[in-house]
C-alpha cells in the first residue's frame, strides 16, 4: 500500500511541538497508570459513575427539525484522581442534538468524540450531526473533549488528549529526562503506589479506587514485566557509560541520546495509557465497524497488532485514499 502525499504534506504544515517541557511529575504519572487499571476493567469501571451523577443542562436552542442542548457535568476524573487536570478541563462540556420527530419507537443516539485539532462542536454538528437528523433521525451527543475548545488551558498545547487526561505541572526542561531515578520512579510498577488522600474531592466509597486498582496493577504480571524490560534497557545504556565518558561526549550525541530515550518513554506512556488491548474486549465485538483508509499516512497497520487480533470478530472496512481525504470526501460513507 502506498502512503498518501496529501498525507503527509499536512502534517508537515502542522507546526505545534509535543511534551518540549516535559511529562510532569513521576507521581502524577503514576496515579494514571494505577487508574488505568481500573478503567480498563469493563466490571470496574460501569460501577464508577452512578446513574444520577450530576449533568446540567445550560440551554436549548430550537430548530426546525432537532433541540439543540448545551450542557456540562464534572469530570469524573476530578473525583478519583484529583488534581490530574488543570482547572479549564474539570468541566466536561456537551452539545445534544435531538430530532423533533423520530422514525420508530427505538430512539438511536450516537456519540461524536473529537478528532485532532477538533475544537467546540461546529465540525462534528455541521458534517455529521445535522445530517443524520435529516438522513435518520438519529439523535448526535457531542463531547467537547479534554484540552479542547473551552476545555483547553491557555498555557498548554491541546497533546495526548484522545486517550488519556494529563497533567498540567512540568519540568522546567526536557533535560530532566537525563534523571534516570525520576523514569525509575515513574514506571517501576515493582514499587507500591500509594496515591495521596484527595482534599474533600470523594467520599469514602470511592477511596476504595487507589487499594483496588493497586491490587490490579500487581495482578498484571506480564505488563509490569514490559515495563521493568524497557527500564532495565535504559537504564544499563547509561550505566554502560561512566560518568567521565558521558561528559566526553559532543552535545549532539547527547542530544541524540536524550531523544531516543524520550521517544522510548514515550511509547511506554502512550502504550500503557492508550492501547485498546489494555482495555476489556467490548461485549459483542461483532457489532464493531472499523474504517480504515488505504493509504493513511497517520495510522500504521503494519508493525502493530491488527484490531482483528485484539476484537476478534470485528468488521474492518477499507477506503481509498489517505487519512486527510477520507475525512474530507467521505463523510457520507462514515454516516
Amino acid at each position: 500500500m502506498g502512503i498518501s502525499k496529501l498525507d503527509i504534506i499536512y502534517r508537515r504544515l502542522l507546526f505545534t511541538k509535543l511534551f518540549i517541557r516535559g511529562w510532569g511529575r513521576p507521581e502524577d504519572l503514576k496515579r494514571l497508570f494505577e487508574f488505568r487499571k481500573v478503567i480498563g476493567n469493563r466490571e470496574r469501571c460501569q460501577n464508577l459513575v452512578s446513574r444520577d451523577y450530576p449533568v446540567y443542562v445550560d440551554k436549548i436552542e430550537e430548530q426546525s427539525d432537532c433541540k439543540i442542548l448545551d450542557g456540562h457535568f464534572v469530570s469524573p476524573m476530578a473525583h478519583y484522581v484529583p488534581d490530574i487536570m488543570p482547572i479549564e478541563s474539570v468541566i466536561a462540556r456537551f452539545q445534544f442534538i435531538v430530532p423533533k420527530e423520530w422514525n420508530s419507537k427505538y430512539r438511536p443516539v450516537c456519540i461524536h468524540l473529537a478528532g485532532t485539532g477538533d475544537h467546540h462542536y461546529w465540525r462534528r454538528r455541521t458534517l455529521m450531526a445535522r445530517p443524520m437528523i435529516k438522513e435518520a433521525r438519529m439523535a448526535s451527543l457531542l463531547l467537547e473533549n479534554p484540552y479542547y475548545g473551552c476545555r483547553k488551558p491557555k498555557d498548554q498545547a491541546d497533546s495526548f488528549k484522545m486517550g488519556r487526561e494529563f497533567v498540567k505541572r512540568f519540568p522546567s526542561s526536557a533535560d530532566k529526562l537525563t534523571n534516570l531515578n525520576l523514569v525509575s520512579r515513574t514506571l517501576n510498577l515493582d514499587d507500591q503506589v500509594v496515591s495521596q488522600k484527595p482534599a474533600g474531592c470523594h467520599n469514602s466509597s470511592k477511596t476504595s479506587i487507589s487499594a483496588t486498582s493497586e491490587r490490579l496493577l500487581l495482578q498484571d504480571a506480564s505488563k509490569k514485566e514490559c515495563f521493568n524490560q524497557t527500564l532495565s534497557t535504559n537504564k544499563s545504556s547509561y550505566t554502560s557509560c561512566s560518568s567521565q565518558s558521558y561528559h566526553l561526549l559532543s552535545k549532539e550525541q547527547r542530544r541524540n541520546n536524550l531523544q531516543k530515550e524520550s521517544l522510548i518513554f514515550m511509547k511506554g506512556v502512550m502504550d500503557e495509557c492508550t492501547h485498546v488491548a489494555n482495555f476489556s474486549v467490548p461485549v459483542d465485538p461483532s457489532l464493531i465497524i472499523v474504517v480504515q483508509a488505504k493509504e493513511d499516512a497517520y495510522i500504521p497497520r503494519t508493525g502493530v497488532r491488527s484490531l482483528q487480533e485484539i476484537w476478534p470478530g470485528c468488521e474492518i472496512r477499507y477506503l481509498e485514499g489517505g487519512h486527510i481525504s477520507a475525512y474530507l470526501f467521505k463523510q457520507g460513507l462514515f454516516r
